[in-house]
């Protein structure tokens, strides 16, 4: 059987481990101005740019410059947090770096995209692999609380190992658990890591991503003072007047599985990874932070080599792209690998999500990797902002690489789209990962049809929440909402079979969007007695309504409760 548009799967049986393809079957991301992966495709595509002042309360009580000049990317509230979801008592939460609270969530939500229940893989070899660079909130605790220090501020804010060991934690996940620190290539190198933990068999499901919150103001103003950042408080990638770059709050995940287990167990494929790699400049440069171009095309031609991929075939890369002088270094090498053996008239598309949201830090790469997913999925690569003239530091004319000034489509007709994210870091670090997208095979005839009715079953763990889940899945059902792009059986199938179930819960039927979003109508306002009585679609109920399994779907994500467990700083203690 074949999967990529009549081609076979690009292994063989003796290579198969080593080169296996990982398939990205569920994203989640929390990213300035854009709380979900379908929010940040509809602020690429229209060009957003979610830069603004630092929030008045990020850095309040410490002191310093007038820190609000400072631009970039922030995330809103990030105190709160739904602490009772996880099982967590409000004096742990209180004590816990807010990076490790919205990981949480985030990690859900993958798993929740990638149709996979949490308690059914609680036990299982999953692994997770985060990338954390910055851990601003221990200078907060360790400041606001002065000699009142215990093991729960250790652990909750200063040991990030406890990033990735409090998500394996609260899922009950045994696999491998690694807070990765490879600076700005911090999330790329986790993604790197867990295929290869895929690919071994040490694991049968990974979760691979990245954390960055700007917490305090010491790491901006050193790099304020280094004159690296954006006096125009933008990441202008590519372009002639880069100042610099701006920082930003982001948090992201991915769901991995081989390939071949996301296809038997029936999984939605978002994307392909084919290959990756890491490298290490070693000392081919003359300082310790000066980036090297020989290096970032060492690690991308092992990406290649691995994912069994011709660089003259790439069609867009998701570039590191921070808008300083690094771009010239990088665009170098991209030009140097990408031009062996292209083709005349092949361009290749280089973008940077950084000139929407700013630079993410550690969680960048898993961001460029979602955003690169995204542009698979939609067969269109989204403009880079603030692009007016080529800098003359890159050779343009030498190879065709060109950055989108709006929205292109993705590869040629008739070819699989191929693409590429490149990360880099101030330690040496480069990062690769060659993806592609999964053409599937066409849907039997029979299986298509969509007559229904259908049972919809919503659950969540408090009345309030399943009020606010019945409302999220009325907008999702709406003439505009984002689900009249899937078949009424899959948001049902999903829904129903690939959610949690909690204590409070409903079902309703309907024969398409409209039907089912009347009967979500009817019920809000409902007393709990009658909700109670709503009748929930039992195992056979649910057996004989979907004789064959559904596609999994994109669905409105759980409804969080949050409550707010304010910063430590010496303003609270």
């Amino acid at each position: 059987m074949t999967y990529f548009g009549g081609s076979a799967l690009p292994w063989t049986e003796d290579s198969q481990q080593r080169n296996t393809p990982i398939a990205v079957v569920g994203i989640g991301c929390r990213l300035p101005g854009a709380d979900s992966a379908e929010a940040l495709w509809e602020q690429l595509l229209g060009g957003t740019d979610a830069i603004r002042r630092v929030p008045e309360d990020r850095f309040s009580g410490a002191e310093g410059p007038a820190y609000d000049t400072w631009r970039g990317g922030f995330l809103d509230d990030v105190e709160s947090f739904d602490a009772g979801f996880f099982g967590i008592a409000p004096q742990d939460a209180e004590v816990m770096d807010p990076q490790q609270r919205i990981l949480l969530p985030v990690a859900w939500e993958a798993l929740e995209d990638a149709g996979i229940l949490p308690a059914e893989w609680g036990g299982a070899r999953t692994a997770v692999y985060v990338g954390q660079a910055h851990g601003d909130n221990w200078d907060r605790t360790r400041d606001g609380r002065g000699g009142s220090l215990d093991l729960g501020c250790l652990v909750g804010t200063h040991q990030r190992s406890m990033l990735a060991g409090r998500l394996s934690y609260h899922l009950g996940l045994h696999g491998p658990s690694v807070t990765v620190d490879a600076a700005q290539a911090s999330s790329l190198a986790a993604l790197h890591l867990a295929c290869l933990s895929l690919r071994a068999g040490e694991s049968a499901l990974a979760l691979a991503g990245g954390a960055n919150l700007i917490l305090g103001p010491d790491a901006t103003g050193m790099f304020d003072s280094a004159g690296v950042l954006s006096e125009a408080g933008r990441c202008a990638f590519g372009d002639a007047g880069a100042d610099g770059f701006v920082r930003s709050d982001g948090v992201a995940v991915a769901v991995l599985k081989r390939l071949d287990r996301a296809l038997a167990d029936g999984d939605r494929v978002r994307a392909v990874i084919l290959g990756s790699a890491l490298s290490h400049d070693g000392a081919d440069k003359g300082h310790l932070l000066d980036p090297s171009r020989v290096g970032q095309a060492r690690a991308m031609r092992w990406a290649y080599e691995d994912a069994g991929v011709a660089p003259g075939e790439v069609d867009y890369v998701e570039a590191h792209g921070t808008g300083t002088r690094i771009d010239a270094v990088e665009l170098g090498a991209l030009g140097d690998v990408l031009a062996e053996g292209r083709r005349p008239g092949h361009r290749c598309l280089v973008g940077s999500a950084k000139s929407n949201i700013g630079h993410t830090e550690a969680a960048a790469g898993i961001v460029g990797v979602i955003k690169t997913v995204l542009c698979l999925e939609h067969g269109q690569v989204p403009p880079s902002l603030h692009f007016q003239k080529p800098s003359p530091g890159v050779d343009w004319a030498r190879v065709p690489l060109a950055v989108p000034t709006s929205v292109e489509p993705l590869g040629t007709p008739g070819r699989r789209p191929t693409a590429a994210v490149n990360g880099q870091s101030i330690s040496g670090v480069n990062a690769h990962v060659v993806l592609t997208r999964l053409d599937t095979p066409n849907t039997p005839d029979g299986a298509a049809r969509d007559d229904g009715p259908w049972p919809l079953t919503l659950s969540a763990p408090s009345r309030a929440a399943l009020d606010g889940l019945v409302r999220s899945y009325i907008a999702h059902l709406a003439p505009d909402g984002a689900g009249r792009h899937d078949r009424t059986r899959d948001i049902c199938w999903t829904a129903t079979t690939r959610r949690t179930r909690h204590a409070h819960r409903l079902t309703v039927h309907g024969s398409d969007h409209a039907e089912l979003r009347g009967a979500l109508l009817s019920l809000l306002g409902t007393p709990d007695d009658r909700v109670s009585a709503s009748a929930e679609a039992s195992a056979e109920d649910i057996a004989a309504a979907f004789p064959a399994a559904g596609a999994v779907v994109s669905l409105p994500a759980h409804p969080w409760q949050p409550v707010r467990h304010p910063l430590i700083n010496s303003t609270d203690h």
